[in-house]
């Protein structure tokens, strides 16, 4: 199952009239993954460009991430990942109102 999860994963999120985003991860065989993302909250713009990301199997379809001081936890359901992000939390944007939890779906796009 470990195997599984190798590869380029992409995924995009709205909120109407809130925000949006979308996000790319690459998760590599040593453990380690590099993430690219863009959020815009009401006309507020941030980006994540980080290579910095690692991750772990937790048995089954689940997984574990580190992003500085930031987990997250991914479900493999198939050829799609979910997980929830909280762009406030990660870094992405600097407005503590913008402390909310988003459920997050990834598709495979490269192996």
């Amino acid at each position: 199952m470990k195997k599984k999860i190798l590869g380029e994963w992409y995924g995009t999120k709205s909120i109407p009239l809130l925000a949006s985003g979308e996000c790319r991860l690459l998760f590599r065989e040593d453990g380690t993954a590099k993430a690219d993302g863009k959020v815009k909250v009401l006309g507020e713009k941030m980006a994540i460009s980080t290579d910095s990301l690692s991750w772990e199997h937790c048995g089954e379809n689940r997984f574990s991430g580190t992003y500085g001081t930031y987990r997250l936890e991914f479900i493999l359901d198939g050829s799609v990942i979910k997980t929830t992000v909280n762009p406030y939390r990660m870094g992405a944007v600097s407005n503590p109102r913008y402390d909310m939890n988003i459920p997050l779906e990834m598709k495979r796009i490269k192996q």
